[in-house]
């Protein structure tokens, strides 16, 4: 079975013979990845007529698990004499083979790429050497190990650097890992490797740090690195750091943190955590007399938009008013859904009664157009309380209630 395809430079009898007595799969790619040439190996791997592998994608062939890996390893390869050796997995007649691969730069944009099969020596080293076995666990591992020298310098890493940051391994070797690290999460790095080699004489205890890495897209992904000093130690002389991505773990914490103080349906502040502003507030008043106030806000024929057009469209209401109180307040104010259609919002040392007296004109104009639109006699009113004249948080928001229903009360009904 000869080798085939049509690649210039590749050709005739005696040069076929050559590639086709090596026992390594030897093929050659266009700049696009597309096989365009590959020998006797490369057909007895897949078990396929050699003539198949010429125009197939050469990342069919790869794991999935394995194919940021494997692009990477090509991007790297161009304008390179030869680039860096991976381990990865490959389809094969027989299941998925561990493969090393070597690439190397050819002109015209071509790569020629050498595949070694590894499976049956990384077998033997595992059931021989522990060693072997734990080195091919932590290269496969989901997270990212690291080896820094004393000074911080990246001496090698596993190859999940290319899975979770997008770089080639030779792109990092010999630069610090601070450099990929935000700027603004630096020095929490510095000091988790100050701690890591403080602890180093208590038995190698990890000091963790949460920080934002670079990816070689110019995006971040949050990490958090556990390091271990293991400077003392004559085999390894060197700083272990563990990578691990957090970015799902992030946000489930968001998710909660907006579920225990946020209103799921408008986004603002829930009952609880506007009491909490109101209660903090309302002590600064009365400690420094700064003048800052709290405003109701009822929503008049709510319960008629429900009756007449069902829930969904009184939600949609309530999202209206909420995004409403969010324009008309500014960025140091405060708002909440207080429950039901019941509003609150802390004017915060916003300079007296006149600037409370506008905040609730300026809403009304607002809601005046937005909701009045959506069924008759619909409207809303407000009342407002200074918390420096209120002798408990308790009290002003009880006072601006009353407020509100006197406007309620008193505002002239539509026909």
């Amino acid at each position: 079975m000869a080798a085939v395809g049509a690649f210039e430079g590749l050709h005739g009898r005696q040069l076929d013979a050559v590639f086709d007595a090596l026992p390594d799969v030897v093929v050659v790619l266009d700049r696009l990845g597309l096989v365009v040439w590959a020998n006797r190996a490369a057909a007895d791997l897949s078990g396929d007529d050699p003539a198949t592998w010429v125009g197939r994608s050469s990342f069919e062939l790869v794991h999935p698990d394995d194919l940021g890996l494997a692009a990477a390893s090509l991007e790297s390869v161009q304008g390179k004499r030869a680039g860096t050796p991976i381990e990865l997995r490959v389809r094969s007649r027989s299941g998925w083979r561990l493969m090393e691969l070597l690439g190397a730069s050819m002109d015209g944009g071509y790569s020629a790429l050498v595949l070694r099969d590894l499976t049956e020596r990384r077998r033997w080293e595992v059931a021989g050497d522990d060693v072997s076995r734990f080195r091919a666990i932590v290269h496969h591992a989901a997270g990212m190990t690291v080896l820094l020298d004393a000074d911080g310098t990246v001496e090698s890493t596993t190859a999940a650097v290319t899975r979770l940051l997008g770089y080639d391994p030779e792109d990092v070797w010999g630069s610090p890992l601070a450099n990929l690290i935000a700027p603004e999460d630096r020095p929490l790095f510095a000091a988790a490797v100050s701690r890591a080699v403080e602890a180093s004489d208590a038995g190698g205890v990890a000091a963790t740090a949460e920080v934002n890495l670079a990816r070689s897209d110019g995006t971040y992904v949050p990490m958090e690195l556990s390091i271990v000093s293991l400077l003392n130690d004559p085999v390894v002389h060197g700083l272990v750091v563990s990578c691990h991505d957090i970015t799902r773990l992030r946000a489930a914490q968001q998710a909660l943190s907006l579920l225990a103080h946020h209103d799921p349906l408008t986004g603002l502040l829930n009952r609880r955590s506007f009491d909490a502003v109101l209660q903090r507030e309302w002590l600064l008043t009365q400690r420094d007399g700064i003048d800052s106030y709290v405003v109701m806000v009822d929503l008049d024929g709510f319960k008629a938009v429900n009756d007449a057009h069902g829930h969904a469209a009184g939600d949609d209401l309530l999202r209206v008013v909420g995004a409403a109180l969010e324009r008309v307040a500014r960025d140091t104010d405060v708002c909440g859904r207080l429950g039901g259609d019941e509003f609150g919002v802390v004017l915060i040392r916003c300079g007296g009664e006149a600037a409370a007296i506008g905040f609730c004109d300026r809403l009304g104009e607002i809601l005046a157009g937005e909701v009045a639109t959506v069924s008759e006699g619909l409207g809303a009113s407000c009342g407002y309380q200074s918390l420096r004249q209120a002798s408990s948080p308790t009290e002003a928001l009880h006072q601006a209630d009353l407020a509100m229903f006197h406007e309620k009360a008193n505002r002239p009904r539509s026909r």
